[in-house]
């Protein structure tokens, strides 16, 4: 980072793992694209606020809304600066949320009790962090520990379905399933500079990263809703 510009004091800290396509600039945000994206966690979390008005979320379902655009900022402080410090943060945005949903599951299968989830997915928020914030310093790929929370999330989601005693619906959840993918590809295409203008601030394909999986939020909240009692 060119000594002067905003961010430089933090970037003696270390570089992130990653230079996503956008050419970066020398201002506060300096990954325009990448970062005012992340304005899409804020208006899905805000949706979901709307939605739930009808539901007395319980446990962790409660923080559904809040983690949500919390994600969004800790990815915009993220693509602002683009340090090693601010990676972890973005990378503890990321695990509060993908923790969330695999809790939310964990809880729906009985394999722990509703007093012990709460610790245990604060615990393994904490762990994951500080693993990745000591790993990426020798060059690991910490972008595939969020492939794996994912994944992880989906094959329990199955086990929900295999054991549940009655049918609920899966349209939200393969919704937001579709939508995820969909980012993921986005943001595959430009890791690889398959898809690559590095001076356009205004669509990257990390930045649709960002506006998928924000979107895939709201089936997923949808589908996560159905167990919450109805007021």
């Amino acid at each position: 980072m060119t000594p002067g510009c905003p961010w430089h004091a933090l970037a003696a800290y270390g570089p992130a793992n990653i230079k996503w396509c956008e050419q970066r600039l020398c201002a506060w945000v300096n990954e325009p694209a990448n970062a005012w994206s992340n304005l899409a966690f804020v208006v899905v979390a805000l949706a979901v606020v709307s939605l739930g008005r009808r539901y007395a979320a319980t446990g962790l379902l409660r923080w559904f809304a809040p983690l949500v655009a919390v994600m969004g900022a800790c990815s915009f402080v993220y693509h602002a600066s683009n340090v090693w410090l601010t990676q972890v943060l973005d990378f503890l945005g990321m695990y509060m949320f993908c923790c969330l949903l695999l809790a939310l599951n964990v809880g729906r299968l009985g394999w722990l009790s509703a007093r012990a989830l709460p610790r245990v997915y604060g615990s393994t928020v904490v762990a994951l962090t500080v693993v990745t914030a000591v790993i990426v310093r020798y060059g690991a790929p910490i972008q595939g520990i969020v492939f794996v929370l994912i994944v992880a999330t989906v094959v329990t989601e199955g086990l929900c379905r295999r054991r549940a005693a009655e049918r609920y619906a899966l349209g939200g959840f393969f919704a937001a399933l579709a939508l995820m993918t969909a980012a993921i590809v986005c943001s595959v295409l430009d890791a690889t500079r398959v898809w690559c203008d590095p001076d356009d601030h205004l669509v990257q394909g990390h930045a649709m990263w960002h506006v998928l999986s924000a979107l895939s939020l709201l089936p997923a909240f949808v589908h996560y809703r159905q167990f919450a009692r109805t007021r």
